[in-house]
């Protein structure tokens, strides 16, 4: 269970549940960027993380029941619905395991655009698009970890939780990734120095 008090966003669930449109309005608007920008890194593709985040959002709509308060935040399981529509939709290439059909049914979701915050457009910048190259060829294991700790700011027990597996294997897997990471960016000369990417021109 997440140290902050989930009760607030526990009781736009249940207004949601009950068809309260803008308490669903209110959980799309606070994790929409969150889902958006795992699912951007994870697929590597704008048009992939903006219909990776519309059917997670659907899946939430339409699937409330999958949701279980006591096994984590809304924040982490909206992220493991998005890992496993990102992991379909790049299947082909990575020999991922289809996670079966999530896309619930297609219903219009209000405001549903792709996010185009701080992170989004530092991620449109030139050398975030190498970095987003360089993430891509992390082990998809260790990039899932990596996304959802370092960039998604989910605790490690969320993590655990998106991955199914402990948190001393996602301790484990955010180590290997980092390091495959920074010699990623190290071989396409994006690294300044130990840890640090170099900064665009």
């Amino acid at each position: 269970m997440p140290p902050w008090n989930m009760q607030p966003e526990l009781t736009l669930f249940a207004r949601m549940r009950q068809g309260d449109e803008e308490a669903f309005v209110a959980l799309y608007r606070r994790h929409r960027d969150a889902v958006y920008r795992f699912a951007l890194l994870r697929t590597g593709s704008a048009a992939q993380a903006a219909d990776v985040t519309q059917e997670t959002f659907l899946h939430l709509m339409t699937r409330p029941e999958q949701y279980d308060p006591s096994r984590g935040s809304i924040a982490a399981w909206l992220c493991g619905v998005a890992r496993n529509l990102a992991r379909r939709e790049t299947a082909s290439r990575e020999d991922a395991t289809d996670p079966g059909d999530l896309d619930g049914d297609a219903l219009p979701l209000p405001d549903l655009v792709e996010p185009t915050g701080p992170a989004e457009r530092l991620l449109a910048h030139e050398t975030a698009e190498q970095v987003r190259t360089a993430l891509a060829s992390v082990a998809p294991h260790y990039r899932d970890v990596l996304i959802l700790c370092e960039l998604s700011e989910l605790s490690y027990a969320e993590a655990a939780q998106v991955c199914g597996i402990d948190i001393g294997t996602v301790r484990s897997r955010l180590s290997r990734a980092r390091a495959q990471l920074a010699d990623r960016l190290s071989r396409m000369g994006l690294m300044q120095g130990p840890g640090r990417v170099k900064e665009a021109s």
